[in-house]
């Protein structure tokens, strides 16, 4: 769903922290360093280039085909995993400086085009909840269980566009709001 729907059926037992983080447009390496009062750092688990499929080049509005960076990191807490983050990033527009920073796989992106001071912008924004076996497995939860994610478009002031997932554990969430329940939508 969108934002706007997102809000919509948003139960009440969805905190505030919970929604904002789901629905920030800004940098998410910033807020988790303010919300977990302590510097995420990125564990590579995946990087290479590929050919950007029509699915994916549709959704970003690119041309099939070309070399793109596919990425996929855990955000870490400490030794903590929290964010776990898929990356689709076209290498043709990218400045060599980022090219060689993403290449060395070890800055959020976030952080990245922060430091860089370059300036961005996130759209078509997309939240559910999902289950993966896999991201479960690694946080030592149930195989079951139902994890909040989001994908969105980014564009920088060059003209770079790339796409973001991100599914978030569901301990990011917990003692936000003093209940440390599952919060779900109505």
């Amino acid at each position: 769903m969108d934002g706007s729907e997102f809000l919509s059926v948003c139960s009440s037992d969805l905190d505030a922290p919970t929604r904002m983080l789901l629905l920030s447009d800004g940098s998410l390496t910033l807020l988790l360093n303010a919300s977990l009062l302590s510097s995420v750092r990125l564990q590579r688990l995946r990087q290479e280039e590929v050919s950007l499929d029509r699915d994916m080049a549709e959704y970003i509005e690119a041309e099939p085909g070309q070399t793109v960076i596919d990425r996929d990191v855990w955000l870490m807490n400490g030794e903590k995993r929290v964010v776990y983050a898929n990356s689709i990033l076209p290498t043709s527009l990218m400045r060599d400086e980022i090219y060689n920073e993403i290449a060395k796989g070890d800055t959020p992106i976030g952080t990245l085009l922060s430091e860089q001071s370059i300036l961005t912008r996130r759209d078509r924004l997309q939240i559910g909840r999902i289950m993966s076996l896999e991201i479960c497995r690694e946080l030592g939860l149930p195989d079951a269980t139902v994890l909040w994610a989001r994908r969105y478009r980014l564009h920088t002031e060059g003209g770079f566009k790339g796409a973001i997932t991100e599914v978030f554990s569901p301990k990011i969430f917990e003692g936000s709001n003093g209940k440390g329940k599952d919060q779900s939508l109505t």
